[in-house]
């Protein structure tokens, strides 16, 4: 079955250096990642995590609207 996931994103994005590392782990991990699967199946993964960390409990402050 597919299905169409529209995300519209809008952050609030602090221009740290512990913000630069997160990010740089995130990238690492996903381009190993790209080694396993492919580039769609990874951004549909993307999504979706997105997604579900927005109405995850342990997302307590307000950074995704």
């Amino acid at each position: 079955m597919a299905f169409k996931i529209d995300l519209h994103l809008l952050l609030e994005c602090d221009d740290t250096d512990d913000a630069e590392i997160e990010s740089g782990k995130l990238i690492d991990y996903c381009e190993e990642r790209l080694n396993e699967t492919t580039p769609e199946r990874l951004m549909q993964a993307l999504a979706e995590v997105l997604c579900e960390l927005h109405d995850s409990e342990l997302m307590q402050i307000e950074t995704m609207h």
